[in-house]
């Protein structure tokens, strides 16, 4: 079974989910992201698979035992069912956490064998659960928001041939503006590692929510300068960009600007984003020589994609589009 990595968003549990599922709280506006975590398939999803957890501290089911944190659980099975569906249910209880998880389908296709194949990827997710240690919950965080990021960073190129192809020039100053931005923002992260010999990540630099107070790209630059990973001529190149990006972005009808100038434009962005992204990729040589941060351990500058990484990277690209027409077909 081919699969990824989901972590709980709090960093309390992490689990392997088969390549082809989906995380749903995030995606159904009036679903919140809290327990129950709810799982399906992108396509002919025949049920739901849910994960919970609560804190032990708030009462523990004495008919359980306390299993060990970050070890692999062993789950008490139960089962019920209504006149229309069946839900399977475990429980176990580990670290700090009280878990559960369900499995619901129709009553109608228990019998059927894609019900029992449903069942059997179920139960080896279910094994895959570990209950992460309270001392290493921030930094499970911060690697699923840099994973987010990467999908993301991964995402923003359909973007850019899309808008190469259909000459969306406006779209292509926008998209390249943020891909600059996201290269300067991991190689700040990645340069902090090296400078103070740590793994530990910098989520502020990798991830914006809704209430977090953000940090403006002019920021960016500066403190990219500042560690010495861009000149000061790239940085005055970015600021000229800069105007003239938020030139077109908000001044296309009330001024005398041409789609022409834009054209001129969109192809100054694209040559500054891959002077940045050498210098990215320099750093993160780095870090593999020195064995330090995020590609210290377990990468390879000689990297070549399999088929597993690509289905891999198809599946964060269609967790981020979510429109079925930029899709990839993940094999």
């Amino acid at each position: 079974m081919k699969t990824k990595h989901w972590t709980e968003p709090n960093g309390i549990l992490i689990l392997k989910i088969p390549i082809n599922w989906q995380y749903r709280n995030r995606i159904l506006s009036s679903v919140e992201e809290k327990s129950p975590y709810s799982f399906e398939a992108y396509e002919n999803s025949i049920g739901c698979f849910q994960i919970s957890c609560y804190n032990l501290a708030k009462g523990f089911n004495p008919n359980y035992p306390i299993q060990k944190a970050d070890s692999q659980l062993v789950w008490e099975e139960s089962k019920i069912e209504d006149e229309k569906f069946e839900i399977h249910i475990w429980h176990a209880q580990s670290g700090d956490q009280l878990c559960m998880a369900k499995c619901i389908y129709e009553k109608s296709i228990r019998k059927k064998s894609k019900t029992k194949k449903y069942l059997k990827v179920v139960k080896q997710t279910l094994q895959s659960v570990r209950v992460i240690p309270k001392d290493d919950r921030e930094r499970a965080i911060g690697l699923d928001k840099f994973y987010n990021f990467l999908g993301s960073l991964v995402t923003s190129f359909d973007i850019t041939n899309k808008a190469l192809g259909n000459y969306s020039y406006i779209e292509l100053v926008a998209i390249t503006s943020n891909q600059i931005d996201a290269y300067l923002r991991i190689s700040i992260v990645l340069m902090k590692q090296l400078n103070n010999n740590t793994n530990d990540i910098e989520v502020k630099y990798l991830f914006q929510g809704n209430e977090d107070k953000g940090i403006m790209e002019r920021k960016i630059y500066k403190e990219a300068l500042t560690l010495n990973i861009i000149t000061n001529e790239i940085v005055e190149e970015l600021n000229k960009l800069y105007d003239k990006r938020n030139r077109v972005i908000h001044r296309y009808i009330i001024s005398y600007l041409k789609t022409v100038e834009i054209t001129k434009l969109a192809v100054d962005y694209l040559d500054v984003a891959e002077k940045i992204r050498l210098i990215l990729k320099k750093i993160e040589d780095d870090q593999m020589d020195r064995k330090i941060g995020i590609h210290g351990k377990g990468y390879s500058k000689n990297f070549e994609p399999t088929s597993d990484h690509r289905n891999l990277a198809y599946s964060m690209i269609n967790d981020k589009h979510m429109l079925y027409e930029l899709r990839k077909e993940i094999k």
